[in-house]
């Protein structure tokens, strides 16, 4: 039996979680651009935290299979 490669394997699943991430971040972020209903400032804040997490989540994610970021 051939084993699985594991590199690929990784960069797939990284791939599809920084793609859920991403999601994450832009179901947080759109209330927030689109301005059609009123927040509080604590909602807005909580908000652009989610997105900011979801952006840090995406960057560790692809760091973990290769991509280059500066620190």
């Amino acid at each position: 039996m051939t084993q699985s490669r594991e590199w690929p394997n990784n960069a797939r699943d990284a791939r599809d979680r920084a793609a859920e991430a991403a999601v994450e971040g832009m179901r947080a972020l759109e209330p927030l651009v689109d301005g059609m209903r009123e927040m509080t400032e604590t909602e807005k804040l909580r908000r652009a935290a989610m997105a900011l997490v979801a952006l840090q989540r995406i960057a560790r994610l692809l760091e973990s299979v290769g991509a280059c970021t500066r620190p």
